[in-house]
């Protein structure tokens, strides 16, 4: 593959290009450069924001975020914010350009940096995961997930120009692994993220997803109650055992 960063700027949504200075996109490109058909290729690159500035380059699919955040779980680091794209090019399916600002996790360990052996294990985790060689599981007695409570969580979805409801926002209360809670409850919604971008203000959450059917279709109206419920429940398991309509009025 060529090294032409501009070039890989503008494969990239326009978005992307608003986001990231050129230090960032020469990183990202090399980045993508280096996976070479391999099923994913991972680094660092320069950033101000809080954290170690993380971007992964595979090909896009649907559950992939689910796959990388399980990844990020699993090699104990906690997300702090994520933005998701997707790079397309003429002739070849799209590509995904993930960039995550992560700090090491549980909370005993964030003095500690992120060194090349802790990116070594993010690596081999998670083309594991994309092969089929590594399974999602956690360790047994493994830190239980605290759960924020549904009194302090918004789920809902923006309605777009044309009338579709293709973006999901959800606001609730920080917790490790939650990320990967909300892209697996989508996975298993059968829809596909197309985008997305994760902020932590405080001890607050606020995500974004744009979502579609795994066919590219909008989301309509008939399916947002049964996404939301779902996502609700992978931020609160105890809502699973109400009933959809106590769970309604947790959404807006």
């Amino acid at each position: 593959m060529r090294f032409d960063p501009q070039a890989f700027a503008a494969s990239l949504p326009e978005s992307y290009r608003r986001n990231f200075d050129a230090a960032a996109v020469i990183a990202h490109a090399q980045i993508a450069r280096a996976r070479e058909g391999a099923a994913a290729s991972v680094g660092t690159f320069p950033s101000t924001r809080a954290g170690t500035a993380l971007c992964v380059v595979a090909d896009d699919r649907p559950g992939l975020l689910a796959t990388i955040s399980a990844a990020l779980v699993l090699a104990e680091l906690d997300v702090i914010e994520a933005e998701a794209y997707t790079r397309r090019e003429p002739g070849r399916s799209g590509e995904a350009i993930d960039v995550f600002w992560v700090r090491p996790d549980p909370v005993a360990r964030r003095g500690k940096s992120f060194d090349e052996a802790q990116m070594a294990v993010l690596r081999s985790t998670l083309v594991g995961l994309l092969e089929g060689r590594v399974e999602r599981r956690l360790e047994p007695g493994a830190r239980p997930l605290s759960t924020p409570g549904t009194t302090e969580t918004i789920v809902r979805f923006i309605e777009g120009d044309d009338g579709s409801f293709t973006t999901l926002e959800v606001e609730t209360g920080d917790r490790s692994g939650l990320l990967l809670a909300l892209s697996q409850a989508l996975f298993n919604q059968r829809v596909q993220i197309v985008g997305s971008q994760v902020k932590t203000n405080g001890t607050r959450v606020f995500d974004r997803f744009s979502i579609v059917e795994l066919d590219g279709s909008p989301i309509s109206s008939a399916r947002r109650l049964e996404i939301q419920v779902a996502v609700l429940t992978a931020v609160d398991p105890l809502i699973g055992h109400e009933t959809v309509e106590d769970a309604a009025e947790a959404l807006v």
